[in-house]
């Protein structure tokens, strides 16, 4: 046994360490596509919001020196130094400019901020010039070198005409480097390189001053000189970029252009065109920033990885022994020692074992807590020990979950054993912290025969799941079957109905039916509660015991959403004017999944339902896990407008409670009391009570199984709002 154990916590350090390499590799590759789609997301976002920003600081240069022609064009440029003085002061304002001057295009002449210069080259021969004197708008000239500094520089430029005449050009320079200097800030933003080329594909702006003015069609080599071989590599990647891609860069106004990057990945960079300019901003993923940041992404994954798989093994090196045979919380064995004790007697004869499952316990725990649930498990621990302790074997299998091993093969005497039993449990109280907490038990019992004991695992699962299945649907808290082969067959039936209920769904023969709910004060049907029904042929299905099949199988959600939005649907349809009131059943399986209201909100919003319209009525109320999230829940949805509703009220164990509690707007009488109301005196007095308290609880009360007038006439007496029934109106598959 001892060695069983070493090779048990062996394989699962082994397991847990192959586990922890499986996540941080998972982790680390996740974090890598999702940080390549953010970068990618930041490169949109940068990129058109560097267009709009450069845009902003381009269009008002234009204007100042359109505006400053404007001016001009009304002297008649016989007073230099009233030009000049103009000229510094724009300067002087604006530190960006590096020059402003003024050619003359009757001579040739020259004005400019440090005084008026006749220039040995005739500056109306430039193509700056030129091109300017054909343009109504202000002109950016592509990136040039200035003779006299050997600078990259820029030319804003604008004609001056009189009277239809032109009368010269105005320009300001604007040298790359002081460029740089007032807005390198924006070039680099997180895993994103922004940078600005003109429409010969000279850079105007980049992260890196060295790489301004330099060509991205083909670099010159005076240029490519002074890069080193990392930088070079990076001209390489900018000439790919554009070189391959000349047409779209300057046909389309923005757009993607995909390449290999460093990482051997297909990414892409991002170009958006600067309205009104001939620039284009680019912007590509900065991979040296992203692999680095991958790599520390990898560094911590793998630190705390292995610090906490150190700390698991050690302390499952500690706990392992303790807690593989006996359960810490019961005392008792743990199931696998039955399947050691199983595994010894497998070929002698067959087993009797006794499976025992607390009703709800899940709604225990979320009303009063785990610490209550763990003491309840205890209490109910020590009623089975001293009770069966000495005819078998006690386990305790899961949360509320008992196995039994009988030593006797005596088929009668275990039946007799746990009818007594049975008795013993039916309405069990058990006081915890001055709370009386009543529980039920369901018991199943059955026999392993030899053949079913060779695959226990498989075999004690499909008994536990099937019995698990029958609990929720059997009215009895103890079921028999001599032979384990029963079960299975049971099985069998509710997988068909499985499979018949996902056809059905598949064929869309899910349907919504509408029973009418009455408004008794105002004599008018007033709202339908949305049921569900199966289309078989020209029959319509009860959904009785799909729902159950579909609740065991996780397809309650979507079978429930499917109903709602057909009805919804259906609802929009006849009634436009969007007046009646629709009351749909939400399960506390339902309500457990945060996302199941907010997706019939969607669904509303789709069909133009108003919300004042849509009542959720809370049903199987038992298993609702957190009641305090619930609430919370309720009075969210309650703010849209939404209505909420207690079903069944007046059977279970914590009505009360939940009346209490839950900020509902309706109560739905259990229509157990109201069928015989006008015979059952004592009946009678309970829906009146619940009456008073749905009043001092500000809740309107509603009455189910209103089946004949009589009923009616007593409901209208003791002042019950709504009712519903058959004689009001059955269910149908359109409303009345």
């Amino acid at each position: 046994m001892k060695f069983n154990k070493l090779k048990y916590l062996i394989l699962l350090c082994i397991g847990i360490f192959l586990l922890t390499c499986s996540i941080i590799y998972f982790s680390y590759e996740h974090y890598k596509k999702d940080t390549l789609l953010k970068t990618e997301n930041t490169l949109i976002e940068s990129s058109q919001n560097y267009s709009v920003f450069m845009e902003n600081i381009i269009d008002p240069l234009k204007a100042l020196v359109e505006n400053t022609g404007i001016l001009l064009s009304d002297s008649h440029f016989n007073s230099p130094n009233k030009i000049e003085s103009i000229f510094n002061k724009i300067i002087k304002e604006v530190p960006l400019i590096s020059a402003m001057y003024f050619v003359n295009e009757k001579d040739g002449s020259e004005i400019k901020s440090s005084g008026n210069v006749n220039n040995k080259v005739d500056l109306r021969d430039r193509p700056w010039y030129v091109n300017t004197s054909f343009s109504d708008e202000p002109i950016i000239t592509p990136v040039y070198t200035d003779l006299s500094t050997k600078k990259s520089v820029i030319t804003l430029s604008y004609a001056i005409r009189k009277n239809g005449n032109l009368k010269g050009v105005i320009a300001v320079d604007i040298f790359l480097e002081d460029f740089y200097k007032t807005f390198s800030i924006i070039t680099h933003k997180e895993n994103v390189v922004n940078y600005i080329v003109d429409e010969n594909g000279s850079i105007v702006l980049h992260p890196e001053e060295k790489l301004l003015g330099v060509s991205t069609f083909q670099p010159e080599k005076t240029y490519l000189d002074q890069f080193t071989d990392d930088e070079k590599k990076k001209m390489e990647d900018y000439m790919k970029i554009w070189n391959e891609n000349i047409e779209r860069l300057f046909r389309s106004p923005s757009g993607k252009i995909y390449y290999s990057g460093d990482l051997k990945e297909k990414a892409y960079v991002y170009f958006n065109k600067i309205p009104n300019t001939h620039w284009t901003i680019v912007s590509r993923i900065d991979y040296e920033k992203v692999k680095t940041d991958n790599l520390l992404y990898l560094i911590k994954a793998s630190s705390l990885g292995f610090v906490i798989l150190i700390g698991m093994g050690i302390l499952i090196y500690f706990v392992f022994t303790k807690i593989y045979d006996i359960d810490d919380l019961t005392g008792v064995y743990r199931k696998n020692k039955l399947l050691e004790v199983l595994q010894k007697e497998s070929n002698r004869g067959k087993k009797i074992i006794l499976f025992m499952d607390i009703y709800n316990f899940s709604a225990i725990n979320g009303n009063y807590g785990s610490k209550v649930g763990n003491k309840i498990i205890k209490e109910l621990t020590n009623i089975l020990k001293n009770y069966l302790y000495n005819d078998g074997l006690l386990i305790h299998s899961k949360a509320d979950d008992f196995i039994f091993l009988f030593h006797t093969e005596d088929w009668n005497n275990a039946i007799q054993k746990t009818e007594v039993l049975n008795e013993k449990l039916k309405d069990l109280s058990i006081k915890i912290d001055n709370v009386n907490i009543n529980i039920n038990v369901f018991l199943g019992l059955t026999k392993l025969n030899p053949l079913e004991m060779e695959d226990l695992d498989t075999s004690l699962f499909l008994i536990e799941d099937t019995l698990n299945q029958l609990k929720k649907t059997s009215e009895k808290s103890f079921l028999a079957f001599p032979d384990s082969h029963d079960l299975l067959e049971i099985k069998k039936q509710r997988d068909n109905k499985k499979e018949e209920l996902i056809k059905a769904m598949e064929e869309d023969r899910i349907v919504p039916f509408f029973q009418p709910i009455y408004n008794i004060k105002e004599d008018k049907i007033e709202k339908y509660e949305v049921l569900m029904r199966i289309k078989d042929g020209e029959n319509y299905l009860s959904p009785f015991p799909y729902i159950k099949v579909a609740e065991d199988n996780n397809l309650i959600e979507k079978l429930d959403l499917t109903v709602i939005e057909k009805a919804l649907k259906y609802k929009s349809e006849v009634d436009q004017k969007d007046v009646i009131k629709l009351s749909i059943n939400v399960s506390g399986r339902d309500l457990n999944d945060s996302s199941f209201l907010p997706r019939v909100v969607l669904l509303a919003d789709e069909y133009k339902i108003n919300y004042t319209n849509v009542v959720f009525e809370i049903t199987e109320t038992q298993n609702i896990k957190n009641l305090d999230r619930l609430i919370n829940t309720i009075h969210s949805f309650k703010e849209l407008g939404f209505k909420f509703s207690i079903d069944d009220f007046g059977t279970g164990f914590s009505s009360m409670q939940y009346l209490k509690r839950i900020p509902a707007d309706y109560l739905k009488i259990d229509g157990s009391f109201i069928r015989d109301l006008n015979e059952n005196e004592k009946n009678l007095y309970l829906v009146k009570s619940i009456v008073s308290m749905a009043k001092a609880f500000e809740m309107t009360a509603i009455a189910e199984f209103v089946e004949n007038d009589k009923i009616l006439n007593v409901l209208k007496e003791i002042g019950i709002d709504y009712g519903q029934g058959y004689h009001i109106g059955k269910p149908y598959k359109s409303f009345i």
